[in-house]
C-alpha cells in the first residue's frame, strides 16, 4: 500500500484556502476585476435594498437553474471570460463571507450608473471605486506589497458603464427637445467621472483596461415598446453614439499619457445591433422582441411577474433569440459577444482583445 503524501498544496486544496496558503501565487496569475451596470452584475444587488434585483424565476433558468441575481437565463459576458481565461466564476463583492480576492472581484450593480443620482440604491460607480480600494488593502495585508502590486498590475480590468445614464432621459418628458449642447454637457460628465475612476484604478497598480462601450440603447425591445414604431428612439440612440466616439478619443488619450496605459475597446453597439437586425446570420430566430415580458416587442419590464405581480410572456427557447428581457442579452447572445471580446477581429475589439491581456507575455506593463 502507498503511503500517503500530503503536501502543503494539496492540504490548501483539500481545505479550499487561497493561494495565499501558499505564501505565493501561481505563476502567471491573471486576475478579473469587473465594474459595471446590469450587463455585468454577477449578484450584488440581491445584497441591497433595491428592487432592481432579480431573485425570480425566470432568471437564472438556462445554466444555473434557479436565479443568481444576474440579469439573464443564464451567463454573462464575465462568466464567460472567466472561462476562457480558466478562473472561476468572479464572485459578486457583497456576497458573505467572499474575501479570497486574488481571482479577482465583481463590483458591478444592476441600474448603476457612472453619475450617483442616476439610480439611488445602487453602487454607482464611485462607490464601486471606493469597495475596489477596500480590496486593494485586504490584498496588501494578505500578499505583502510586493505580490499585491504584481497582482494588481497583470490584472484586467472589465468596465461596462454609461447606458442608464442616458436612459434616464426617456422618462423625461422633455427628452423628445434637448438640445446638442445639453446632449453634449451630459456625455462629458459622464465621461468626465468615468475618467477620474479609470485614473483611481491606474494610479492603485492597474495597467490593463477592458471596456464595452455603450449598447444600443435606443433599439432595445424596451424603447422599440416605447417608440410605437418598428423602429428605435431618438435620444438614447444619439447619446449611445456620442458617447462611444468620445470614449474612444479618451482611451487614446490616456494610452498616451500614461506609462504602461494598455486597453481594450469592444464595440458592444455595433455587435448587438448586427444581431438585433441580422439574428438569423448569427443563429438566432429573434432578434427584436425579448424572450421574456410582455406588450410590443415583449417590452415591458414584467418578466417573472415581478414576482406574481404581473402578466408576462416566456418564450420557449431563449437560445432562439438576442434579447431575454427588455433589455439584456439571452446566454446565447451574451457568450457570442464575450467571444468577441476575447478574440474578435480589429475592427471590433481593439487594439489589444483579452485574450492577449490575459497572455502575459503580449502586454508589457510597469
Amino acid at each position: 500500500m502507498l503511503p500517503v503524501v500530503i503536501t502543503l498544496f494539496s492540504l490548501c486544496a483539500i481545505l479550499l484556502l487561497p493561494v495565499t496558503c501558499l505564501g505565493r501565487l501561481p505563476e502567471n496569475h491573471v486576475a478579473l476585476f469587473v465594474f459595471g451596470d446590469s450587463l455585468l452584475d454577477a449578484g450584488n444587488n440581491l445584497y441591497l435594498n433595491t428592487s432592481v434585483k432579480m431573485n425570480y424565476f425566470p432568471y437564472g433558468e438556462t445554466f444555473f437553474k434557479h436565479p443568481t441575481g444576474r440579469v439573464c437565463d443564464g451567463r454573462i459576458v464575465p462568466d464567460f471570460i472567466a472561462e476562457y481565461a480558466k478562473l472561476p466564476l468572479i464572485r459578486p463583492y457583497l456576497e458573505p463571507g467572499f474575501s479570497n480576492y486574488t481571482n479577482g472581484v465583481n463590483f458591478a450593480s444592476a441600474g448603476a450608473g457612472v453619475l450617483p443620482e442616476t439610480r439611488p440604491g445602487t453602487i454607482h460607480l464611485k462607490l464601486q471605486l471606493s469597495y475596489f480600494e477596500e480590496v486593494v488593502k485586504r490584498l496588501r495585508q494578505q500578499l505583502g506589497d510586493e505580490d499585491a502590486h504584481k497582482l494588481l498590475s497583470d490584472a484586467v480590468y472589465l468596465f461596462s458603464m454609461g447606458g442608464n445614464d442616458y436612459m434616464v432621459l426617456d422618462t423625461n418628458p422633455k427628452s423628445s427637445v434637448l438640445t446638442a449642447a445639453y446632449k453634449e454637457t451630459l456625455v462629458t460628465m459622464v465621461l468626465g467621472n468615468f475618467t477620474t475612476v479609470i485614473e483611481e484604478v491606474y494610479a492603485l497598480g492597474g495597467r490593463k483596461f477592458a471596456f464595452q462601450n455603450v449598447g444600443p440603447i435606443g433599439c432595445m425591445p424596451a424603447t422599440r415598446v416605447s417608440s410605437g414604431i418598428d423602429g428605435c428612439l431618438h435620444n438614447p440612440s444619439i447619446l449611445a453614439k456620442m458617447h462611444n466616439i468620445a470614449l474612444s478619443r479618451l482611451l487614446r488619450k490616456l494610452a498616451y499619457q500614461r506609462a504602461g496605459f494598455s486597453y481594450a475597446l469592444f464595440d458592444y453597439y455595433t455587435s448587438l445591433t448586427m444581431r438585433t437586425l441580422h439574428s438569423s446570420k448569427f443563429g438566432f430566430k429573434e432578434g427584436k422582441s425579448a424572450c421574456c415580458g410582455s406588450g410590443a416587442y415583449n417590452g415591458n419590464f414584467t418578466c417573472g411577474g415581478k414576482n406574481g405581480t404581473a402578466n408576462y410572456n416566456l418564450c420557449g427557447d431563449p437560445s432562439e433569440y438576442v434579447w431575454f428581457d427588455p433589455a439584456h442579452p439571452t446566454e446565447s447572445a451574451n457568450k457570442q459577444l464575450a467571444s468577441l471580446l476575447w478574440n474578435g477581429p480589429t475592427r471590433i475589439v481593439r487594439p489589444y482583445n483579452l485574450k492577449m491581456f490575459f497572455d502575459a507575455s503580449n502586454v508589457q506593463v510597469n
